[in-house]
């Protein structure tokens, strides 16, 4: 790899860790929760907590009745 290329993966992925930062807060910000995989385990923060449980609005979605564009 090239120091061109190592330099342009660098600024990349600084940039996407940025934007992934800003989005997430925006979404508390928003009330909207954040959900995470650790080690293959769906963790999800809202309310000011972090849960291995959906947050329960979420039971009632039926995503086979979502509508589709």
């Amino acid at each position: 790899m090239t120091d061109k290329m190592r330099e342009m993966l660098i600024r990349l992925s600084k940039l996407a860790i940025r934007v992934s930062h800003n989005a997430q807060e925006e979404n508390r910000r928003l009330g909207i929760p954040n959900v995470f995989a650790i080690n293959g385990i769906m963790v999800y923060e809202y309310d000011n907590k972090i849960s291995m449980t959906p947050p329960p609005e979420w039971e009632k979605f039926d995503p086979s009745k979502a509508r589709k564009k």
